[in-house]
């Protein structure tokens, strides 16, 4: 049955082509009236707009409908024309991701019927998803940060953590990041790396909840951003952005200490090549920064350098009235120097790290009728990551027991500070890899086909889509002297956990989904979205080859398309036609196994860790592979992980472009996936198992408010203002501290201490009670404009840490000493300001931009050092526990000068 499935959807694939289910699109629909209100079928309708100058035209059905489906978002003029009739037109705004509905009336006079407010989507009275959108115009006036990541900040309920993804209720390797529908989340891990140039953002659109089965599979929240195509008008922009090192407040603690100073120079250009037919995008960003008179617990710290090269390219066109194209490349290298210096660890130990991304995308819309279309898209991405230690140690040089910061990566204890430590738990000596090379590459091939069709009494938007991707990493490891060194005073031995020399390992993963959704709408109040997104996963690892030396893949983990079916179901009622408000519930499964950890964690190949023992005098007593990073089994019938979904809410409009969103949420994770020991004591042999008793859930409660920019009363005034509680509680979290595990492969279950019934059960890491901001830009003039962002949150849960039982193969701080959560950080309360002037000139625009960040200067910490016990022995006491390992930045000026031609 499952093969004929999969020759099934691969023939599906073949015939269809290939494209994102994200959409990087909205749509305009609606209905053409006469004055007395009776409906005008046969009336040709007509959109416009920069993005689309040739239009798109269809003609109105026996109801007078009509229906623009994959419109780039931006402003458009809809008119109605029928003989005998004078033209009626409106203007539309298109949203990413929604859909405006509008009205034309066509009057039997000669003169033309010309509304002039423009017609926005408020509250999108079809849709059961829970977002947000917020345009160019609308980010560029509030300060927040110029990059992809900064776009973050503006989901509700979301708390800023500075890590490399939010945790959004789920894990931070549970949202999924796209850039014009394609899928830019790391193929392995869940997070993302590369922080993308903001200024190539046209509009992004955030989804909290009820993601429908087009937007495919997600534990967390989607962050959906369009990039800027050409137009018919020649137009660019650069933007310097200063932050000198002078203009940013001193850091309130005492021993962690430092100051960044970075500036950015971007600049784009966009126009024709063909006059309505062919554009061209193009950008350019560098940013730099420079952290300097850095201080930590152990004394002065070299400057660090952040640098970035980044270079966009994009070609759209529309050969025809009915299709349109797009292609885009986009390289981005970035360079860290004397980085991973954390608040407790010597220069020493830091590395120069670099990443080189490139992506490159393409895409084909086609109308088919005036009422179905087809997409296609394809894109590969590449990630390239290297880190360079700073000390080099060679490999396993001989070992040294009164300076074992000289061989390794050394955590001192009150009886051997070393390397320049002058108290215990501090990090010294080189960083533990000599070589650590991670390589990614992800090819996608997808395909929707969409129909708008009426039959039964409603009207039926039905689509369908497919998609295969390929996803590859490359690992590449060698330990620097013999790695992380602990020593333990009461038993009186080093331990030390190195990676020896061993061939890179390549692990691959490939997915095949499809998905089928229709939503039906049953007179003018009530709509039903139900879908069905059906996946098939594959992961592949190595094994030896038949010739010594050498090795090969295969599969070694497979999940069918009849183990991954999700279901979504998405009702909206309106309960006033005429107030548009909409009550809605939704239900969805997301199977998010996308992630393919797995194909390098459990390998039968992989890259281990080789632990050693050394006596008081460095004399080695044993040497033998950890039991948890060697070849794994998987056991046979396990299922695929899952979050199962309901969200339930109420939305209404005010005059005025005001609206208020109420909604609650509750997810629950199960059929957890983790490597497990098979004594249940971490001698091994590991097995990848389903872990019985664990689970995760997250509830959560939002209020929004917010107001469009439709016209200029109330001084062209912007808001969106969010309030939400919720919890994150479970006993299986893989977002603790600094470490970075495999997604169903992390230290949890892997000996005594890491057990989830060793007091895991509580209060997550990711866990923020109360999550509230206030987004607010404002026109007084056509010079000035001013934003604000203001934030509360909650400090986040975190418990007392120390190592985990000895034959479990860990040197990181990973035992829970107290139940889970036992403890908060400090609330966090921020404002930061914007304010621009536009200078008149002759030919271009100038903008001078001030952003003030932090305004009260609130440094509290966010992250802390929760290492109760140095090393196994009870009587090993941190005397820095419980202190901020790093802390909110301080208050900052921020100068920036814009040229718009």
């Amino acid at each position: 049955m499952s093969r004929t499935l999969s020759l099934v959807l691969g023939l599906m694939l073949l015939l269809s082509g290939t494209a994102a289910f994200a959409a990087q699109t909205g749509s305009i629909s609606g209905t053409v009236h006469a004055g007395d209100g009776s409906p005008l079928p046969g009336v040709r309708v007509t959109a416009a707009g920069p993005l689309l100058p040739a239009g798109r035209s269809v003609t109105t059905a026996a109801d007078g409908g009509f229906d623009f489906q994959r419109l780039p978002p931006g402003t458009y003029e809809v008119s109605a024309a029928l003989e005998g009739l004078a033209t009626a037109k409106r203007e539309a705004i298109v949203a990413l991701d929604r859909d405006t509905q509008l009205e034309l009336v066509m009057k039997a006079t000669l003169e033309e019927a010309i509304t002039v407010s423009a017609a926005a989507p408020v509250i999108d009275v079809k849709s059961a998803e829970v977002e947000v959108n917020f345009t160019s115009q609308a980010i560029e006036t509030l300060p927040v940060a110029r990059t992809y990541k900064g776009l973050f900040q503006l989901a509700p309920g979301v708390a800023d953590n500075q890590r490399l993804a939010p945790n959004a209720g789920g894990s931070r390797l549970d949202n999924t990041f796209l850039l014009d529908g394609i899928n830019i989340t790391n193929p392995d891990f869940g997070d993302i790396v590369p922080d993308l140039n903001e200024l190539d953002v046209q509009e992004v659109n955030l989804k909290r909840a009820g993601v429908t089965a087009e937007f495919g599979r997600t534990g967390g929240f989607v962050v959906n951003a369009v990039t800027k195509s050409g137009t018919n008008r020649f137009a660019g922009e650069v933007r310097f952005e200063d932050l000198p090192a002078s203009f940013i407040s001193a850091n309130k603690n005492a021993t962690v200490q430092n100051t960044i100073g970075r500036n950015t120079a971007t600049a784009s250009l966009g126009g024709p090549i063909v006059r309505d037919r062919l554009w061209f995008y193009g950008s350019g960003s560098l940013p730099r920064s420079t952290t300097t008179d850095r201080r930590n617990n152990l004394g002065s710290v070299p400057d660090s350098t952040l640098d970035t090269d980044e270079y966009f390219g994009k070609l759209s066109a529309n050969p025809f009235a009915n299709q349109l194209l797009s292609a885009s490349w986009r390289s981005r290298k970035t360079a860290n120097g004397n980085a991973n210096i954390t608040s407790t660890s010597a220069p020493s130990v830091g590395t120069n790290d670099s990443t080189d991304y490139k992506l490159g995308t393409f895409g084909w819309t086609w109308n088919t009728t005036a009422s179905s279309f087809t997409e296609i898209r394809l894109n590969h991405n590449e990630e390239d990551n290297g880190t360079d230690p700073l000390t080099h140690l060679g490999y396993r040089p001989a070992f040294n027991a009164a300076r074992p910061d000289l061989v390794g990566r050394f955590t001192t204890t009150a009886d051997l500070l070393v390397g320049g430590a002058n108290a215990a738990g501090q990090i010294v000596g080189g960083s533990d890899l000599a070589v650590n090379n991670q390589d990614y590459k992800r090819d996608e091939a997808r395909a929707t086909f969409r129909s708008l069709q009426g039959w039964g009494g409603a009207d039926h938007d039905l689509r369908f889509g497919v998609t295969y991707d390929r996803d590859s990493e490359r690992l590449e490891r060698l330990a620097n002297g013999w790695g992380v060194v602990t020593w333990n005073p009461t038993t009186r031995q080093f331990t030390a956990s190195y990676v020896s020399q061993q061939p890179p390992h390549t692990g691959r993963g490939q997915s095949y989904g499809a998905f089928l959704q229709d939503q039906v709408t049953l007179g003018e109040r009530l709509t039903v979205t139900a879908g069905l997104l059906a996946d098939h996963d594959d992961y592949y690892g190595e094994k030896l080859g038949a010739t010594p030396g050498t090795k090969r893949q295969f599969k070694i983990l497979s999940f069918d398309f009849g183990q991954e079916l999700q279901p979504r179901l998405g009702v909206v009622w309106v309960p006033r036609k005429e107030q548009g408000d909409k009550l809605y519930f939704s239900y969805g499964r997301y199977y998010n196994t996308a992630n393919k950890s797995l194909g390098r964690a459990a390998s039968p190949t992989r890259i281990f860790t080789t632990r050693a023992t050394f006596d008081a005098t460095g004399r080695l007593l044993t040497e033998i592979p950890a039991a948890n990073t060697q070849s794994k089994t998987i056991d046979r019938g396990i299922d695929p992980q899952y979050t199962d979904e309901f969200v339930a809410g109420y939305a209404v409009p005010f005059a005025g472009g005001w609206s208020a969103e109420l909604w609650g949420m509750y997810r629950n994770v199960g059929n957890i996936i983790e490597d497990v020991s098979a004594d249940g004591l971490g001698n091994g042999p590991f097995h990848v198992a389903q872990l019985r008793g664990a689970y995760r859930r997250y509830e959560a409660a939002t209020l929004e408010i917010n107001r469009l920019p439709l016209s200029d009363r109330w001084m062209h005034l912007t808001v969106n203002g969010s309030y939400t509680w919720s919890r994150l509680y479970g006993n299986w979290d893989i977002d603790f501290g600094g470490d970075s595990p495999f997604y169903n492969s992390s230290f949890i279950q892997d000996g005594p201490g890491v057990l989830i019934t060793d007091n895991r059960n509580g209060l997550q890491r990711g866990d923020r009670t109360h999550v509230a901001k206030l987004f607010a830009t404002i026109q007084p003039g056509l010079r000035w404009r001013a934003g604000t962002y203001l934030r509360f949150q909650s400090g986040g849960a975190w418990e007392a840490r120390g190592l985990p039982d000895a034959n479990v193969s860990s040197s990181s701080y990973v035992r829970y000493l107290e139940p889970a959560g036992s403890r908060r950080m400090p609330s966090w309360f921020n404002v930061d300001l914007l304010a621009a002037y536009e200078v008149p000139l002759a030919r271009v625009g100038l903008s001078l931009e001030a952003r003030l960040l932090n305004v009260f200067n609130t440094q509290v910490p966010i992250q802390i050092d929760d290492r109760l016990l140095l090393n196994r022995s009870a009587s090993s006491i941190n005397p820095n526990f419980g202190r901020g390992t790093l802390f909110t930045p301080p208050r900052a000026l921020v100068l920036a000068a814009i040229v718009r031609y």
